[in-house]
């Protein structure tokens, strides 16, 4: 990762939709757990709500923003750019104020801040100094998200896109149907990607995306035994694992990447191997799954058990010492680290044994 790049240390929630009051400290690899309506998806719902603020934030100058009677330096943030529904913002409908804090490593932070109201408002805080600036902006808040949307099969017919609805559409339920069309436009990458392809999935090859001048399509061909499909007829789980490590190729220079349900249309072999491709990126990850598959190939120490009903996202297996920088160090981090085999994304299994229910099934 770049030296300029800067990560999120810690979320605070308040009155923001199930989280009443609640608090999440990140570290690397953060595996966030729980059963259904625990609070996960609000945790990803306000990741994608920062991606999509901080990108307007970069491209103008803030500006002073009434918050009932209160004056503030910020963005107010277009309601169509934001990804979540406004309508049910409010813990239990209460009508106050709803705001999430991300505090970064290097001081500063970022408030998401929804009056009683209506709409959404992020309002950046420097530790010295207030933003002016497009500019300034970015130099303070040195960071980038990727999030993974909700993956689906890709587009059987896909024309080619222009570029900037590509770009537009990488943190939404529409990347699926762009995925060609990425790769047509990032073709520098395509060669790290087929080898990444090629090693995690045995017997399966993909090709750079073709392009016909006579009907405008896009069509990418994959290779399994000698026999040749366009990848609209290859197995939905290949396309879903294609588009997983299209998101997770774009990520070295990212301060977090964001991942919900990567299990869906995955063979178990398959989600195994998934952490250890997370863990060669270099960015800090949080992963929402119920895949006992994941959690089983995880360090305790990374398992995060998500429950609205506390106030803070309770973690296993944490030193009290901290690296650098106030990093949160896991037991045994360096040890793990050695026994990690050659040649291979996978652990060997490990049954871990946590008291927490994931869809009624106790890991």
């Amino acid at each position: 990762m770049s030296r300029l790049r800067v990560r999120i240390r810690r979320i605070e929630f308040s009155n923001f939709k199930a989280l009443g009051s609640f608090t999440l400290t990140l570290g690397e690899v953060n595996i966030l757990v729980g059963p259904n309506n625990s609070g996960k998806s609000t945790i990803i719902g306000a990741l994608r709500t920062l991606d999509a603020a901080a990108r307007f934030a970069r491209t103008r100058a803030p500006a002073r923003t009434y918050i009932g009677e209160t004056v503030v330096i910020g963005y107010r943030i277009p309601e169509e750019s934001v990804p979540i529904s406004l309508e049910n913002v409010q813990t239990d409908y209460n009508g106050a104020e709803s705001r999430v804090t991300f505090n970064l490593s290097n001081g500063n932070a970022l408030a998401l801040i929804f009056p009683n109201d209506g709409g959404c408002v992020l309002a950046p805080q420097l530790e010295t100094g207030v933003v002016t600036s497009a500019a300034i902006f970015k130099r303070e808040f040195p960071m980038s998200l990727v999030v993974v949307p909700v993956l689906g099969p890709v587009e059987h017919n896909e024309h080619r896109r222009e570029r900037s609805t590509v770009v537009a559409g990488l943190s939404t339920h529409r990347a699926s149907r762009h995925f060609r069309s990425y790769w047509h436009y990032h073709p520098e990458g395509f060669e790290s990607f087929a080898d990444l392809v090629a090693r995690t999935w045995p017997g399966m090859s993909i090709s750079a995306p073709e392009y016909s001048y006579a009907t405008g399509e896009l069509m990418m061909f994959c290779l399994e035994e000698r026999m040749t499909r366009e990848i609209y007829w290859v197995g939905f789980g290949f396309q879903i694992w294609c588009q997983l490590l299209t998101h997770l190729s774009r990520a070295n220079e990212s301060s977090i990447v964001v991942v919900d349900e990567p299990e869906v249309y995955l063979h178990p072999d398959v989600q195994r191997q998934l952490l250890g491709i997370i863990r060669e990126i270099g960015a800090d990850v949080l992963l929402a799954t119920h895949s006992s598959e994941i959690i089983a190939e995880a360090d305790p120490a990374e398992i995060v058990i998500a429950d609205k009903r506390r106030r803070t996202a309770e973690r296993r297996g944490w030193h009290s010492a901290r690296s650098g920088g106030g990093r949160l160090v896991p037991e045994h981090h360096a040890h793990r680290a050695c026994e990690k085999p050659t040649n291979s994304f996978c652990r060997r299994p490990r049954r871990l044994r946590l008291d927490v229910k994931v869809d009624s099934v106790t890991f």
